[in-house]
């Protein structure tokens, strides 16, 4: 993290505030719609099995995107973590600095550009 400046650090910071509570916000408006849904469903009968199958699918959607929220929401509380705790910016393959573009590009980025291009690589 010494390779970043203390501008740098708070704009990192800042930005993790504003990327979590983006998805909060995300996740928030999503379960009451998802619930909504469920319950309508419960309370009507469905006439028709296509209606049903979309029905199905769209609340698989759903359930798909909110758990991407979650993940990501994850992902940005570790990145804070790192960056209160001092080991913010470290690559977790090679242990060298990732580039304040790069963070500041990717603010949840736990690995170099190289080492990330390797693992992509490998799991083809």
């Amino acid at each position: 993290m010494k390779h970043l400046t203390h501008e740098q650090r708070n704009a990192l910071a800042q930005q993790l505030d504003t990327m979590r509570q983006q998805v909060l916000d995300e996740l928030r408006n999503s379960a009451p719609d998802t619930f909504a849904h469920s319950a309508l469903n419960a309370s009507q009968e469905v006439r028709e099995r296509t209606d049903e199958a979309e029905a199905e699918r769209e609340d698989g959607v759903r359930q798909a995107e909110i758990e991407i929220d979650r993940r990501r929401l994850e992902d940005i509380e570790r990145a804070q973590l790192r960056l209160s705790e001092g080991r913010y910016g470290t690559c977790a393959t090679c242990g060298l600095e990732i580039p304040a573009a790069r963070l500041l590009a990717q603010p949840t980025a736990i690995r170099c550009a190289a080492c990330q291009a390797q693992l992509e690589t490998r799991s083809r």
